[in-house]
């Protein structure tokens, strides 16, 4: 038996109407603006199968990882980036990565804001701690998409691409500033660090 579909009232602004609308007229069969507005948020909450094929890429990945011949050619970013959910966004010649950007929960444009981010403060020899930058993104307002263990991931993902130098984490891990398990940023990278999950 299918199920019933629900009546949903949405307002929106004339701009937002006129984008849905230049996007409809785009598209060869032009599906009404209810059609339309399925099809988009379709497209932005991502199908099922997106989920499915990059968990097969990833588990791939993670197994050519740990075999000793592939591993040398994967960089310890990217394996920890793909293990962690980050998206790979300094190893763009990799492609592999590149059609499930939707699937990374720390998505290429959160990366691209807070390496700029950091990229500025190093350049401006004004590094912040851990707990700084936890005030920046308002991580314990809820009201951002950062949260704790995605700024480990994000910082750890460019700790081990070799973004900045020694001093510019010394500085972010500095004394008392930072949380236990943020010490984890800097930890060497190892193929027992590797895990099928």
């Amino acid at each position: 038996m299918a199920l019933k579909s629900e009546r949903f009232e949405l307002r929106m602004d004339p701009e937002i109407l006129e984008r849905i609308d230049e996007w409809r007229g785009k598209r060869p069969d032009l599906p009404s603006r209810s059609e339309s507005m399925r099809q988009l948020i379709e497209a932005g909450l991502g199908r099922p199968e997106d989920d499915q094929l990059f968990q097969i890429a990833r588990f791939n990945l993670l197994v050519a990882a740990k075999t000793e011949g592939p591993r040398q050619a994967l960089s310890p970013a990217y394996i920890y980036a793909w293990q962690n959910y980050v998206y790979p966004f300094f190893h763009d010649g990799a492609r592999l990565h590149q059609p499930f950007a939707g699937q990374f929960m720390v998505t290429k444009q959160m990366i691209d804001e807070l390496s700029k981010f950091l990229d500025d403060r190093w350049m401006a020899k004004e590094i912040p701690t851990f707990y700084q930058l936890e005030d920046y993104y308002q991580v314990r307002s809820n009201r951002m998409a950062w949260d704790r263990l995605a700024l480990i991931r994000g910082c750890r993902y460019m700790f081990l691409d070799e973004a900045f130098d020694e001093d510019f984490w010394a500085g972010l891990l500095k004394g008392s500033e930072h949380p236990t398990e943020a010490k984890s940023i800097t930890r060497k990278f190892s193929v027992d660090d590797i895990h099928l999950n």
